[in-house]
């Protein structure tokens, strides 16, 4: 198939057609420029998804932000923006109490104004698109999709690194990462949202783009063992997911994310590079012309 052939293709696929972002440690950058990659195409789709930071861009989109304007406003974010540990002598009484009454080191409610402040709507019922995100709930131990109520408390939630970020009281439960259970919550595309084709950005976690052999041979192997582990059921339960909308007959088109820029509480500085990689990898994995 020729890229001609591709965009033609691309272009085809029945609606609605879901945008859905994986998550990915501090990821944003790279999903905006996904959805810069299918704006250059000239594809809209109709409605927005993803878990962690697939979700801040999905709430962003949804809201009606352009990747553009996402990524202005990302790359004027530093550390200092979200980063809301205890007191010293806080940290200090929590340590000696034996870590006993936080459920993560950072609280979260800095990152939550910062949503609060730039999303285009808080809430999910103002966003001119649909839009929905996962999230864990350590009460039930199970999967809460969200799709209404406050975005910024949302994206919050879906993003909680557990032990980094304190987990999100909703609902009588307490959520965490939406990561954890959904690498990319295509199933809750198709129930939630009526998806009849999605387009994909996932992108790889780190841990497993490393062999077994080189995880072995580096310091905290035995840590660095039980990232990868849990990174790999994470990837398991994507392709599942996969198998399953596929057999439902939905339309999937997926970009997997290889090699791009890593961005991080300390290396936010990367983050262009990683919006214009993805934005070339999305044109080139999609079939959009030179």
């Amino acid at each position: 198939m020729t890229k001609q052939d591709m965009e033609t293709e691309i272009h085809s696929l029945p609606r609605p057609l879901v945008a859905v972002m994986s998550s990915g440690f501090f990821g944003f950058f790279a999903h905006a420029g996904f959805l810069q990659g299918l704006a250059d195409m000239g594809l809209t789709p109709d409605a927005y998804a993803g878990s962690s930071s697939g979700a801040l861009v999905a709430a962003f989109a949804a809201g009606g932000a352009s990747p553009r304007r996402m990524l202005e406003l990302f790359s004027q974010l530093g550390r200092r923006d979200f980063w809301d540990p205890p007191s010293m002598a806080a940290s200090l009484r929590w340590i000696l109490g034996g870590l006993r009454g936080r459920s993560g080191y950072l609280a979260g409610e800095a990152y939550e104004r910062l949503l609060a402040e730039h999303l285009p709507a808080t809430r999910f019922e103002d966003c001119p698109h649909p839009c929905l995100m996962s999230a864990l709930d350590l009460e039930s131990a199970r999967r809460v999709v969200l799709t209404s109520g406050s975005l910024p408390q949302a994206v919050r939630a879906s993003g909680a690194v557990p032990a980094l970020f304190a987990a999100v009281p909703h609902a009588g439960g307490l959520l965490v990462d939406g990561g954890l259970v959904d690498k990319a919550p295509l199933l809750a595309c198709a129930k939630h949202l009526g998806a009849a084709s999605l387009v994909v950005h996932v992108l790889p976690s780190s841990s497993l783009e490393r062999t077994s052999a080189q995880t072995l041979a580096r310091t905290l192997a035995p840590l660095r063992v039980q990232s990868r582990a849990v990174d790999a059921a994470r990837w398991q339960t994507y392709l599942d997911q996969k198998e399953t909308v596929l057999a439902q007959g939905l339309q999937l088109r997926e970009v997997i994310a290889q090699g791009l820029p890593r961005c991080g509480p300390r290396r936010m500085h990367l983050g262009p590079a990683a919006f214009a990689a993805a934005r070339q990898g999305a044109r080139a994995a999609l079939g959009a012309s030179a």
